[in-house]
């Protein structure tokens, strides 16, 4: 008996599935937002819903979606909300599900919390590491056949998988097969440790703090540019999407931030945002990089401070190590 996993890109909203899961972090954001709101055809009513952290509720789509029905997981507010947390929201959505009727044979998530401040890699690999637990302990539906990761980024999904396929070879009974996982269930030797961390050590590992924008023209340049010499320095590499920058998130920002070995800071646009992170981080003496791609484009209260202006990603990725090192940090 095995569960198939894998990660596909896609729609959470138009995936074919008996099931989708989102979270419900005391109010609704991003893809639980439009899940949401695609269910008001059904009769849902977004503004009555309420869960607790830990509690879940299953709502039916009525057509309105790909799947037969949604099954809501509350969970802490967004400017609390870490990688234990995802993990936890893998593992009580399987257990619900296995007190469904009919049978769930298909479900479908995606990984949540890369947007909202969450170190991408990390993120996914707590939520598999919740459903690896459930399943192999027995807590996930008994009728259960595959699990989908639903991401709409072509490229996020492609570099989750690798990421998967990098870090789930040492779990035991966890197997490649055609391009997805397969999870044996129950686990016939005991599991890494690794397995057993994902979610639940990773907001005490050190990290960073990105401030830049998520515009698509900067995804080259903070996966490749950045994101690559900070985590072979051994951080994990946290930002916050822009669209969420609100009081919502704010409080969490700000304590990344205190908590942060250094903020990385991309000032091309003079996004008001970066600046004001940047600020905040000067206020702590956080250690703090400036970097831009034309000098040009920095505005006056940071004209007097050192910033690395690049050309290349490639040049980008080699300053920044240069930068890190100084810093004493490898």
């Amino acid at each position: 008996m095995s569960v198939r996993l894998e990660v596909l890109q896609g729609d959470l909203l138009d995936l074919v599935v008996d099931a989708v899961v989102v979270k419900y972090a005391q109010s609704f954001h991003a893809s639980d937002g439009a899940v949401a709101e695609r269910l008001r055809a059904s009769g849902f009513v977004p503004g009555t819903f309420e869960l607790l952290p830990g509690k879940s509720a299953w709502v039916d789509a009525r057509g309105t979606l790909g799947a037969n029905g949604v099954l809501f997981v509350g969970t802490v507010p967004l400017s609390g909300f870490g990688y234990l947390d995802v993990r936890l929201l893998a593992g009580k959505a399987l257990e619900a599900l296995a007190q469904r009727t009919p049978p769930i044979r298909t479900v479908g998530i995606t990984v949540h919390g890369a947007n909202c401040g969450l170190d991408e890699d990390e993120a996914g690999l707590a939520l598999v590491g919740g459903l690896i637990d459930a399943i192999q302990r027995g807590a996930a539906p008994a009728s259960l056949e595959r699990v989908v990761i639903v991401e709409k980024r072509t490229s996020r999904a492609k570099r989750l998988e690798a990421t998967f396929r990098q870090r789930l070879v040492d779990i035991g009974d966890v197997r490649a097969v055609d391009g997805a996982f397969q999870i044996q269930r129950p686990a016939t030797k005991p599991p890494s440790p690794s397995l057993q961390g994902y979610g639940t050590s990773a907001q005490d590992k050190p990290h960073a703090f990105v401030a830049m924008p998520f515009a698509p023209e900067f995804e080259d340049v903070f996966h490749y540019g950045i994101q690559l010499p900070l985590r072979d320095a051994g951080l994990l590499c946290e930002r916050v999407d822009q669209t969420v920058f609100s009081g919502l998130i704010i409080e969490r920002i700000l304590s990344r931030i205190a908590s942060a070995k250094v903020v990385v800071a991309e000032l091309s646009g003079a996004n008001p945002n970066v600046y004001l992170e940047v600020g905040y981080a000067w206020g702590l003496k956080v250690p703090t990089i400036l970097l831009v791609r034309d000098v040009a484009e920095l505005r006056f209260d940071v004209k007097g401070h050192r910033c690395l202006a690049y050309g290349t990603i490639r040049q980008l990725e080699q300053t920044l190590r240069q930068e890190l090192g100084a810093l004493g940090l490898r």
